[in-house]
């Protein structure tokens, strides 16, 4: 009888370590550290380093790291001990799929502690569903917030920009020319493309528009012979949406074979004109674009103080890159906001980090973060143009200061040419 306790008790405590863990996300309670002894915090950082959305994460890795370097300079505290950052990386592949695997790959073998991700819904939206489900705090950017907040979150956070903005600086384009105000909806069938085709058309018609739906598309589609015709049918001179710039290589190429292109006045596309280089590649002069981000925004670093301008120059002296992309403030801000909530935390348990997310107020290079109830902070946008100046060139005008306070406007919109 008494080896049948003693086995009983042996079982009850086994079962309650597993418990333990478990309330833990799987994480030993204790944190590792350095042979210093500082803590490590154990950072996971899931985006996509190859693939269609490869031009999301050129110079990702090495720019972070270099912010992390900055974060750890200035010095974290968890549990009152030193603590430094480690950041560990993983490609999402541009594939959802990819992405969720890429989570549980660095939640289950590397053992992270939080964990970090940016670059469109394809990535944030299935890594925050990993994290959620294993309890781990996530940290995301750069999505537009209806597109992540599909889900109900407790342990994921996200800074990005509403839709209804995003529309609101495509408007502040079309204002610019005459058109018949007859706006095609471009959506693929993904988690963006269905978010933007339930809020456009009933905003867009608040504003006097009339949206048209000319159908969905499946990414990487070779073939847009009905969307055009569509168009066409409807009589639309404005074009939006949202779509890979891969895609819209594709679908632009059989619009201006179908002979519709002189007919569109103003493309504001989402997504696809954010890089200079994928615009150089395109030769479309006049595309216009959402700035999340760049070196003439008014904002701050809070990790530094350094200006947007100065936060390019760092940029340009660590690549080499003259041209600074919006997802270089976007990544430089995830590592403030990732910074703040381990300060303000002290801690790694997963309830005192989300206390600490949850109570955020933080001025960054991308403004004020700041999560709402549903765990997402609106971040402002400003509209502008790629074109071509006299060296050559191509430059990103700003036409509209959009909802960015203290933004200078540098250009009226031009012509597609």
């Amino acid at each position: 009888m008494k080896k049948i306790y003693q086995r009983i008790l042996a079982i009850l405590a086994a079962v309650a370590v597993m418990v333990g863990l478990a309330a833990c996300g799987g994480k030993n309670v204790q944190p590792d550290t350095d042979p210093s002894g500082d803590v490590i915090v154990r950072v996971g950082f899931v985006y996509p380093k190859t693939g269609d959305l490869a031009s999301f994460g050129e110079y990702t890795e090495e720019w972070t790291k270099y912010v992390v370097d900055q974060a750890n300079e200035l010095g974290i505290t968890i549990d009152g001990k030193k603590a430094k950052i480690s950041l560990i990386t993983a490609d999402s592949m541009s594939d959802p799929k990819e992405a969720r695997k890429a989570a549980r790959q660095l939640i289950k073998e590397k053992n992270i502690d939080i964990m970090i991700t940016s670059k469109t819904a394809d990535t944030t939206v299935p890594v925050s569903e990993i994290c959620e489900k294993e309890g781990i705090v996530c940290l995301s950017v750069d999505t537009p917030d209806e597109a992540w907040a599909v889900n109900t979150h407790k342990y994921s956070f996200h800074a990005g920009f509403d839709i209804s903005e995003e529309l609101n600086c495509f408007m502040d384009a079309w204002k610019q020319t005459d058109t018949n105000m007859r706006v095609g909806i471009m959506h693929p069938n993904d988690s963006e493309g269905s978010t933007m085709i339930n809020v456009a058309p009933d905003y867009i018609k608040t504003q006097g528009y009339t949206a048209y739906d000319p159908g969905a598309y499946l990414p990487g589609q070779q073939d847009f012979s009905n969307v055009i015709r569509n168009l066409k049918t409807q009589q639309v001179e404005v074009l939006a949406g949202v779509m890979t710039n891969a895609d819209f290589a594709t679908f632009y190429k059989q619009l201006a074979e179908s002979g519709y292109l002189e007919n569109i006045k103003v493309i504001t596309v989402a997504k696809t004109a954010l890089f200079k280089k994928d615009i150089e590649a395109l030769d479309v002069e006049g595309l216009c674009t959402e700035i999340w981000w760049d070196e003439t925004f008014p904002t701050k670093s809070s990790l530094t103080g350094k200006t947007s301008a100065q936060i390019k120059e760092e940029f340009t002296r660590l690549t080499g890159q003259e041209h600074a992309s919006a997802a270089v403030g976007y990544d430089y801000a995830n590592i403030e906001i990732l910074y703040a909530v381990l300060n303000a935390a002290d801690s790694l348990n997963a309830d005192k980090l989300i206390a600490a997310a949850e109570k955020l107020e933080l001025d960054t290079v991308i403004g004020k973060v700041n999560f709402n109830a549903r765990h997402y902070s609106v971040q402002p946008l400003a509209e502008g143009q790629w074109v071509v100046g006299g060296n050559g060139d191509w430059s990103r005008e700003i036409i509209s200061a959009g909802s960015v306070e203290g933004l200078a406007v540098t250009s009226k919109l031009q012509p597609l040419r």
